[in-house]
């Protein structure tokens, strides 16, 4: 087997390892703006995780779901879900 010396950022616990402390919320928020192609007064300026969720449909192959709460520069707020696996009844979120 394998091993690779780099984390996966799909990977729940590699997202939250490399982007979810608070030191480094700046580089979420680069990454954020710079992936959603976010510009001027939509860009996010601050972003706060919630809880993590686990599905039971999925819980056997322990992945689970990161929302991130956003907010841009109009105040508005986005909630952005890291998830890997497709799941059944995402659009109805």
């Amino acid at each position: 087997m394998h091993l690779s010396r780099f984390l996966d950022p799909k990977n729940d616990v590699a997202f939250k390892k490399i982007f979810g402390s608070e030191k480094n919320k700046d580089i979420l928020i680069h990454f954020l703006n710079d992936i959603l192609l976010f510009e001027g007064n939509r860009k996010i300026i601050e972003v706060e995780f919630l809880g993590t969720i686990l599905d039971a449909d999925i819980a056997s192959k322990k992945e689970s779901i990161v929302d991130v709460l956003c907010k841009d520069k109009n105040g508005a707020q986005y909630i952005i879900e890291m998830q890997v696996d497709p799941t059944q009844g995402f659009e109805k979120r």
